[in-house]
């Protein structure tokens, strides 16, 4: 049905956006009522209008017009209003149509039968014009919204499920990551889980040359995009060291912070444990920025590494010195991120430093070889769904 355009308003009405791209199927025995109605909805402004004499029809016509809006009676020959409005909220493509059922009752018992059938509001027959235009209005802007709305969060759904593709894409692959652990005669396993789509955790393992890797592990403040977009730059910033800055890790962590600080916004910063791995010998040489403390076990016993230091990113003058360790063949080494032991269990309890050595030594007597998985399997045992954070563990073994 096309209607004549529409005036600037209808009792008063302010009639705001364009309704005329809304399709609007109006049910109703009466043919009387159908064409008052249809006048109505022409002076809102809306054209696309079709009609339904019975509850079969309006059923057929639901699935075949696919209407924005359905105005509908509650007496329908055949199958009446109330269970016409039934079975279409039982159909999942037209469950969030807006219902507007019109009815000579206004008893509270009736309008609870209508809004348990799943009507969206209800009008009293006979029609007020002024006040069907405002909830046919009213409902299908709301509709409008809803439509915009869930497009975009469908659209952002997409970006962040690729900006995750790209994230998890910098950190190096299984399979190199196993022929890189043959070449140096070590044992590599990692863990990684964000707390979102994306989040802030940053860690690699790489090859500088025959004899050394490196090992980072790095945490964002914050959560979601913006850490995520930190952890890209430390990325880039990483790759475009020279392999002689890289041997360094004191070196490497002052010339990270001192980029940081001039790409971060204020407030943001990250801590951060790297070192480099000599293979043939097994002197470990790090530097640290304020990272959870890392477990070395030797005897079985852990040892904790001081990985206390300035945060990257707060200062451009912070010099990081060089550490060292030696890793025995034999000897493990944990990296970890902060939800491993600041999560809390049913009991508000963390697990803490000692709590995650006690628990890394008893994986290491079930599983001496990959004592990664058996800590993991012990982690989520306690704080399954409990941890809202980024999780990132490396276990590295000196064969």
């Amino acid at each position: 049905m096309t209607a004549r355009p529409s005036p600037p308003g209808v009792y008063g009405i302010d009639l705001g956006i364009a309704l005329d791209q809304r399709r609007v199927l109006v049910a109703d025995h009466s043919a009387f009522n159908r064409r008052t109605l249809a006048r109505f909805l022409n002076w809102a402004g809306i054209r696309d209008i079709e009609f339904a004499a019975t509850g079969s029809e309006t059923l057929a016509k639901v699935e075949s017009f696919n209407p924005d809006l359905l105005l509908l009676d509650v007496v329908l020959p055949e199958i009446d209003g109330i269970e016409v409005l039934k079975r279409i909220r039982q159909d999942r493509l037209h469950a969030d149509i807006p219902v507007l059922v019109q009815t000579t009752l206004v008893s509270d018992a009736l309008r609870t039968l209508c809004y348990q059938a799943g009507a969206t509001d209800i009008l009293a027959k006979p029609v007020n014009p002024g006040e069907c235009i405002a909830r046919v209005r009213y409902h299908l802007e709301r509709l409008a919204l809803i439509q915009e709305l869930r497009q975009f969060r469908e659209r952002i759904e997409k970006e962040l499920k690729t900006a995750r593709d790209m994230q998890l894409s910098l950190a190096p692959e299984r399979a190199s990551l196993d022929a890189l652990a043959q070449r140096h005669n070590v044992s590599i396993d990692v863990f990684f889980e964000s707390s979102e789509e994306i989040g802030g955790d940053f860690w690699s393992v790489f090859e500088i040359d025959s004899e050394h890797i490196g090992i980072v592990a790095a945490d964002f403040s914050g959560h979601g995009i913006t850490a995520a977009i930190n952890t890209f730059r430390l990325h880039t910033l990483i790759g475009r060291l020279a392999p002689g800055e890289l041997r360094d890790p004191g070196a490497t962590l002052t010339i990270c912070a001192r980029r940081l600080y001039e790409l971060l916004p204020l407030g943001q910063f990250a801590t951060a444990f790297y070192g480099v791995l000599h293979s043939p010998s097994g002197e470990l040489t790090y530097a640290t920025a304020g990272a959870p403390s890392p477990l070395l076990f030797r005897q079985g016993t852990p040892e904790m590494i001081d990985a206390s230091g300035l945060f990257l990113g707060v200062t451009d003058d912070e010099v990081y010195p060089n550490e060292k360790l030696v890793l025995e063949p034999g000897n493990h080494l944990f990296l970890y991120s902060d939800a491993l032991v600041e999560t809390r269990d049913d009991d508000g309890q963390m697990l803490g430093e000692d709590g995650l050595g006690e628990m890394a030594t008893r994986a290491i007597d079930v599983a001496p070889l990959h004592p990664l998985g058996a800590l993991l399997t012990s982690f989520s045992a306690r704080f399954q769904g409990k941890v809202d954070d980024d999780q990132t563990a490396i276990w590295i073994r000196r064969n």
